[in-house]
């Protein structure tokens, strides 16, 4: 303990505070928790979780209902009032069917036990992700994800296990090409999640994990089709993908706060979703130009690491404060470089902090009308391209170990 203190006194005051800040929040979650699991029957507030979704999906796999939920939106959402009473409150299910290949063992188990496996071995997995990722063991880089890990635990969501996909990949790239192709297959439940990681992959020349991925993804594909038929595959296309269409352009309230995208603020601002949706694309298109020749001319493997990470939630316009592990692994990332600079710069550990409390931050802060993650993820990424240097390629350039940058070169990172 006393340890722990003294390394919790030699981190600048305002990562204590957003430690504080983890703490604080995942107490009643954590609470509520306890009281859901432990009582009587399925509360109402511990029902009403995007994990019911994973849950009812694979009860209907189990019960040869599949196509239940490939077809129109009322006959799938019969099924959770059916589950959890008529007063449930509206849901719809937006994964393709090779997510189900993932989940249909949680159909086995009861809502309350599955529920706690799933986040169990989801956690389990992003752990070591992200460790291998960043590869540092100290206290900030955790830090950097505790709020993340507390709002996932609260939304009872996929966020854990998506972020290690998208880490896990990013971690094995060059060591293990092969597996890291087959995460970046699995992303694919989620594509906007990995919608930079081809420019990734190429300004890197990974041969072997394109090849992998490609191949994981066109398997995965197959094998949803030969299990639960081709017919799932076309009411993904023709019933889900629209329905999910409409859910972003036509749903309110919290749901818009929890959208990090210039999209999602435009609509808390009240702009139409039409509008709204060409003007995201109008303001992150200088973006989008900008890391992918980043990530061409960058001579550091984690820098690219970082940009990525960051520029997913710049570049898609639907993505959740549930889906953030991916920007607060790259906090960590940046956060982690910084120790010898703690004391001095202080306008960078500001905007990490408020960077690192985004997942906790977003939904009260958009409730009132402002958006802080368009503001804080640009400045993020700012500070990410300064450190990849105004050039991308500073000679002689020195990682936060004092050591060469990891590659010489795009070219050397090849397979």
């Amino acid at each position: 303990m006393q340890h722990f203190v003294q390394r919790l006194g030699a981190l600048p005051r305002p990562y204590a505070i957003v430690l504080l800040g983890a703490i604080l929040a995942a107490i009643p979650i954590v609470y509520s928790a306890f009281v859901g699991v432990l009582g009587p029957g399925i509360h109402p507030g511990f029902a009403d979780k995007d994990f019911a979704n994973y849950w009812a999906a694979a009860r209907l796999v189990l019960d040869g209902k599949t196509m239940d939920l490939f077809g129109p939106w009322e006959i799938y959402f019969a099924h959770l009032k059916g589950a959890f009473g008529d007063t449930f409150p509206w849901h719809n299910w937006s994964y393709p069917p090779h997510y189900l290949l993932l989940i249909w063992p949680l159909g086995f188990f009861g809502y309350k036990a599955s529920l706690l496996l799933f986040t169990a071995v989801t956690f389990a997995l992003f752990v070591p992700a992200y460790r291998a990722l960043i590869g540092d063991r100290s206290l900030v880089a955790w830090i950097a994800v505790g709020p993340f890990i507390v709002h996932n635990f609260w939304v009872a969501q996929n966020g854990y296990l998506t972020a290690s996909l998208a880490l896990g990949a990013l971690a094995l790239r060059d060591r293990r090409p092969v597996l890291a192709g087959v995460l970046l297959g699995l992303l694919t439940i989620k594509p906007q999640l990995g919608l930079l990681f081809p420019f990734l992959l190429l300004a890197e020349r990974r041969w072997t994990v394109i090849a992998s991925a490609t191949v994981s993804t066109l398997l995965l594909i197959g094998l949803s089709a030969a299990i639960f038929g081709i017919d799932a595959w076309r009411g993904y296309v023709n019933d889900v993908l629209p329905y999910q269409a409409f859910v972003m352009r036509e749903l309110e309230g919290t749901f818009l706060t929890m959208m990090p995208s210039v999209y999602g603020a435009l609509r808390i601002w009240n702009v139409g979703p039409h509008l709204a949706l060409v003007l995201h694309f109008v303001v992150v298109a200088p973006f989008v130009v900008i890391l992918i020749v980043a990530l061409f001319r960058t001579d550091s493997a984690r820098d690219r690491s970082i940009l990525v990470l960051i520029g997913t939630f710049i570049v898609t316009p639907y993505a959740l404060t549930y889906d953030m592990g991916l920007f607060s692994a790259a906090v960590g990332l940046i956060a982690t470089r910084d120790k010898s600079t703690w004391p001095e710069d202080k306008e960078r550990i500001l905007v990490l902090t408020l960077a690192m409390l985004l997942p906790i931050m977003m939904i009260p802060l958009g409730t009132v009308g402002f958006p802080p993650a368009a503001i804080i993820i640009p400045l993020v990424l700012f500070i990410a391209l300064r450190d990849a240097g105004l050039s991308f390629a500073i000679p002689g350039r020195r990682d936060e170990r004092g050591k060469p940058a990891m590659e010489a070169s795009p070219a050397a990172a090849s397979d």
